[in-house]
């Protein structure tokens, strides 16, 4: 056989359906956040003259399935990032991404929160610069000026990808690979998927007692919950097979979804454990079909779903700050409620966006916000360049697709 050379695209890594939910959970997080200065019973740095009762439905169907599927999300792109990375590299990684932005978010993006909340609270009088300092004394929120606030969601994934290292590199292993094939050949089958859920819920309901705290150190519930999730995404990233089950039951698990999650909603109704069979049971289906319905239906990416992605970290880095700020700065025009309330919603987000937009034009501040360094022009713009392979090598690859 001759050895002709023959033309191949490379082949992304990204997974646009991936992407997609991302974006959408990032700006669904927006709007939940908008909204917590008005809906009632939910303390919040500050607060609306006027609250609107109406917002706490859909507010808590939000936040069922938001910060879930998005660490369903993480844990699913970690195994996909380690496809072309040695594990220490992968560790590397998580280091800059995670752990610089988290530092960058409590010294310089969290700090507004606490000064508008003393303000507003008649606790501090002083200016934002007098304040500041305060922060750099190290003394945890509520005493002190040093937190996480909203950035607890990083600290957390920092913590799940460092101490799965070691997993992640057994995997790897021969014994690994085994036990990921019988996995991948149970759950494959029927609605065996649904087994991932059962730790979760369990976890989550052994815990039920104990508060929520996101301070890492004091929370078991969210570490049981939010670990569970993202051992249960990696796994999804690991196992291809899972993929084809999550599209083909994506119809049975939004039907369940649509009957379970108004259920939820009535759960302190019920007895204690059918109560959150409920309610874990909504929030798994909801996830699942999430995840089915964008497999099936987003299969390219597009210049704008691809710039949104870009900027989905810095957003939900900087949103909380500029929400909390310009909502307290919104007080003084005494706005009626909705009006008021939509109104931060849009100015928030268009002021959130420009923020991103000029981080992303400023190469030593992208690292602090968890992006990568800007590509060149040149190459932004040029095309990728093809992979070259001989038609032996097409050949065998063919015929391992095959299989």
């Amino acid at each position: 056989m001759s050895d002709l050379s023959i033309q191949l695209p490379v082949q992304s890594q990204r997974r646009p359906d991936l992407d997609w939910l991302r974006v959408a959970c990032i700006l669904l997080l927006h709007l939940y956040h908008s909204a917590r200065m008005f809906n009632v019973d939910d303390p919040w740095s500050v607060k609306a003259p006027v609250l609107l009762p109406l917002l706490n439905g859909p507010m808590d169907v939000l936040h069922m399935v938001r910060m879930p599927l998005l660490m369903l999300i993480a844990g699913l792109a970690t195994a996909l990032a380690l496809r072309t990375r040695t594990v220490g590299a992968f560790a590397v990684d998580r280091l800059k991404r995670l752990l610089w932005p988290l530092i960058f978010g409590m010294l310089v993006i969290v700090p507004p929160q606490i000064w508008v909340e003393r303000v507003w609270k008649g606790q501090y009088t002083g200016s934002y610069l007098a304040f500041w300092p305060s922060v750099l004394r190290g003394v945890p929120y509520p005493k002190g000026s040093l937190s996480w606030h909203h950035l607890w969601f990083v600290a957390y994934l920092f913590v799940f990808c460092m101490t799965a290292l070691p997993l992640f590199a057994w995997f790897r292993s021969d014994r690994g690979k085994a036990f990921l094939a019988r996995t991948e050949a149970f759950l494959a089958g029927g609605a065996n998927l649904w087994w991932l859920a059962v730790p979760i819920m369990g976890g989550r309901f052994l815990l039920r007692n104990h508060p929520e705290t996101n301070d890492l150190l004091h929370d078991p519930k969210n570490l049981v919950f939010y670990g569970g999730l993202f051992l249960a995404g990696h796994l999804l990233g690991r196992l291809p097979k899972l993929d084809q089950r999550l599209v083909a039951l994506r119809r049975w698990n939004l039907g369940l979804a649509l009957v379970l999650v108004p259920a939820s909603l009535l759960a302190d109704k019920l007895p204690v454990p059918l109560a959150y069979l409920c309610y874990y049971a909504a929030i798994w289906a909801s996830l699942c079909a999430a995840l089915g319905y964008g497999r099936a239906l987003v299969k390219r990416s597009s210049p704008g779903l691809h710039h949104a992605q870009s900027l989905a970290y810095p957003f939900y880095i900087f949103h909380q700050t500029v929400i909390i700020v310009m909502g307290w700065w919104m007080l003084r025009f005494n706005l009626p409620a909705w009006t008021f309330f939509g109104l931060l919603t849009g100015a928030s987000f268009l002021g959130t966006w420009a923020l991103c937009e000029g981080v992303a034009r400023i190469e030593w501040l992208r690292p602090c916000l968890g992006m990568g360094p800007r590509k060149p022009r040149s190459s932004r713009a040029a095309r990728p360049s093809p992979a070259r392979i001989t038609e032996g090598q097409l050949a065998a690859i063919l015929s391992d697709e095959a299989r």
